[in-house]
């Protein structure tokens, strides 16, 4: 079969004679061969095949090394993928586009899509650190844009609470083949500025999915700002809430701890906790210090009841979550109405930070240092006035949602 092919393609003996000999007088005369095949063309077409073949040994040749060199720069672009098979950049089932595109989430719009845009997230100080460095690439993003996906308004945010675990909660959902997170707080709805930008503004900074994943958008603040439950509702009347709540003393303390940290870093003095929780003049817990005002959850709750019934809530203990994530995740999936996918093969528990981390198929991922940053001390008077203080609210708190936390008493 190779020799008749081949035998087509490069004729019999004596065609390859001629084919030496037209070889020869290219070489010897180019003005004869180019009247010889003008001759040739004003004759039958068989005597022009046979004058001028249109594949002679040389063409035959350059396109095979042509044809080879193609061949070898392809295998060199596809040699990561014989590493990274997730990063095949075949068409995909629909059993492995989940889990595909959980393994190289940087979605990169399409040039002609008309949800193409340029705009990069930010990265927030609480975002994820690999080997204590953070690495954009090996992250992610929003660069890769695959087949069939486009953006969509989340179908669920977690609202809050600030230092309560927002980040960990997201981190940790994001490892669900059937979730796509943003991983920038939008301060959409809490933001005049960016509210005024419009809904299909914030729809174009959602990651790309697939029509049966869930996005999910986390802005802590949301919780707290009066406006927020009103503009959400507008957005989607039945949309799916989490809120992360831990003990509002831990919580106060927390928050206290992130302002310090950051103002000492800029050389600016900052006092200690007791002198900011305790009102000089009253000598009572300050209710108009911010950490504190963040952490009487009934309230912010009351006004969140106004606008969603108690069902479009999950609330997730954020003491468990890092005790037991799995379990708690196990809720959330439940909750969202994703398949239970996270188990204790995606998590280790790292002793020098003190908390779960992620494993990943490539690597192991923490949150950053400024998780789990040591608290300061706190006399025994204060921390007494805490407990006292927070008692009655987070009995509100229990009674308004049905769920006892079990904080300190």
């Amino acid at each position: 079969m190779l020799e008749l092919l081949f035998s087509r393609l490069i004729g019999d003996d004596d065609d390859r004679g001629r084919m030496r000999t037209k070889y020869q007088i290219i070489h010897e005369s180019h003005t004869d061969v180019l009247a010889t095949c003008h001759h040739a063309a004003t004759t039958t077409p068989q005597s022009q095949s046979q004058c001028c073949p249109l594949l002679t040994r040389g063409r035959l040749m350059t396109a095979l090394g042509i044809s080879l060199i193609t061949t070898i720069l392809l295998l060199l672009q596809c040699v990561p993928v014989m590493f990274r098979p997730d990063l095949c950049c075949r068409e995909m089932s629909p059993l492995n586009r989940a889990s595909v595109v959980k393994s190289s989430k940087a979605p990169q719009p399409d040039a002609d899509d008309a949800d193409a845009d340029a705009d990069a997230a930010d990265v927030d100080d609480d975002f994820l650190f690999v080997d204590g460095e953070y690495n954009e690439r090996l992250e992610g993003g929003d660069r890769v844009r695959y087949k069939y996906t486009k953006r969509r308004l989340p179908q669920c945010i977690i609202i809050g609470v600030r230092k309560g675990g927002t980040r960990a909660l997201l981190e940790f959902l994001d490892l669900h083949p059937d979730v796509q997170a943003q991983k920038q707080e939008m301060h959409f709805f809490d933001n005049d500025d960016n509210y005024a930008r419009g809904i299909e503004w914030y729809r174009r900074k959602m990651p790309w999915s697939y029509g049966g994943q869930v996005t999910i958008e986390k802005t802590p603040a949301y919780f707290v700002e009066d406006i927020v439950p009103q503009r959400i509702h507008h957005m989607n009347a039945s949309i799916k809430l989490l809120l992360i709540l831990r003990d509002p003393i831990d919580r106060v303390v927390s928050d206290y701890m992130q302002i310090h940290t950051t103002k000492l870093a800029k050389g600016r003095h900052h006092e200690s906790f007791d002198q900011l929780v305790i009102d000089p003049d009253t000598g009572q817990i300050d209710k108009n210090y911010k950490p504190i005002r963040r952490s009487i959850y009934h309230r912010h709750m009351e006004r969140w009841l106004q606008y969603f019934d108690l069902s479009q809530f999950h609330l997730v203990s954020g003491e468990n979550l890092v005790r037991d994530p799995v379990a708690e995740l196990s809720k959330v999936e439940t909750f969202l109405g994703l398949g239970h996918h996270l188990s204790r093969d995606n998590f280790y528990f790292n002793s020098t930070k003190g908390f779960y981390c992620m494993k990943l198929q490539w690597r192991q991922k923490c949150l950053s240092n400024s998780k789990g940053r040591e608290h300061p001390k706190i006399s025994d008077k204060t921390m007494q006035m805490l407990r006292d203080f927070f008692r009655p609210l987070n009995d509100k708190l229990y009674d308004m949602v049905g769920i006892n936390f079990g904080w300190k008493r």
